[in-house]
């Protein structure tokens, strides 16, 4: 009984836990305004959850806040950022410990450790890896991740003067729900990701946005980046996972050729108010609009 009971109250610290983890990561586009929003259209009941976009994951760690049960898929094809979510879930004590060393290096001497540690893409472990992809995005230009068609990492040092480069509170909750749910973890296309989707399977497709014009075209996420032609793609699976009769949610910018692609879904398609963190301004954070998407009412 005094067992039982240890783990009834070891399962309840653990629930705890994961109530109020967050993304470890600034990404562009990330969800975490937007959830008021897309909450009431999340399906009452599913078994499974695909994120093939996944990003800083905010859609999923509300998901797992409600504390319902489902298998996640989470894929990206950043493998850096699938990289950092695999250390996290499986070492994150040993990640905190470097990490807490580049925060001291990194106030020491900024720049100096900055471009040094920009410049290092081999001979490293895994968890040196999600270290340096992690330190990265805290202390590189406004938390952006860009790299050139070489995959290599290209943003220049952010101006912040005190940036926190470990949370280590937030990325052991990160851990737990990571641990907490059946999380499925792989550097993938979302294509053949999607291709594991069936009826009852609910979505959310988060990709890199549609510009809203000539000068905000970044979708350098990875080398391949994603243009008119994939949207388009994108579009085409959609309406394939509506046939197979999966719950689907998608969110892109408000323009002309997205609200064309979608004609069809009209009456599922809100407009939203969102904030976009990624600009170098905070007074052009404000003010755009976006588009919620689904395939069911």
């Amino acid at each position: 009984m005094q067992n039982e009971a240890a783990q009834l109250e070891n399962d309840e610290i653990l629930r705890e836990q994961i109530l109020h983890g967050s993304p470890f990561v600034k990404w562009a586009g990330g969800k975490k305004q937007l959830l008021k929003e897309l909450d009431p259209f999340i399906p009452k009941s599913f078994q499974r959850y695909f994120e093939p976009f996944v990003g800083g994951g905010a859609m999923f760690f509300h998901l797992v806040s409600k504390n319902h049960p489902f298998k996640a898929y989470l894929t990206d094809k950043n493998s850096e950022l699938i990289n950092a979510y695999n250390v996290i879930r499986k070492d994150v004590i040993n990640l905190i410990a470097i990490l807490r060393q580049n925060e001291i290096a990194f106030r020491a001497d900024r720049h100096e450790y900055y471009y040094k540690l920009r410049k290092e893409t081999k001979g490293v472990t895994d968890i040196e890896r999600a270290a340096r992809f992690i330190t990265l995005n805290k202390t590189c230009y406004n938390g952006l991740y860009r790299v050139n068609k070489s995959g290599e990492f290209n943003v220049p040092m952010g101006s912040y003067k005190n940036p926190m480069i470990c949370d280590s509170k937030n990325l052991q909750k990160v851990s737990a729900s990571l641990k907490y749910t059946d999380t499925w973890l792989k550097t993938l296309d979302y294509k053949e990701a999607l291709e594991m989707a069936h009826r009852g399977d609910f979505i959310y497709l988060d990709p890199p946005y549609d510009p809203t014009s000539a000068t905000s075209n970044f979708t350098g996420y990875t080398e391949c980046g994603f243009g008119d032609y994939d949207q388009k793609e994108l579009c085409k699976i959609f309406g394939e996972l509506d046939r197979k009769g999966c719950k689907v949610i998608l969110s892109n910018s408000d323009t002309p050729r997205i609200r064309d692609l979608y004609k069809g879904y009209n009456k599922y398609l809100i407009k939203v108010d969102a904030v976009r963190i990624i600009n170098c301004k905070a007074s052009r954070r404000k003010g755009h609009k976006e588009l919620v998407i689904r395939n069911f009412s």
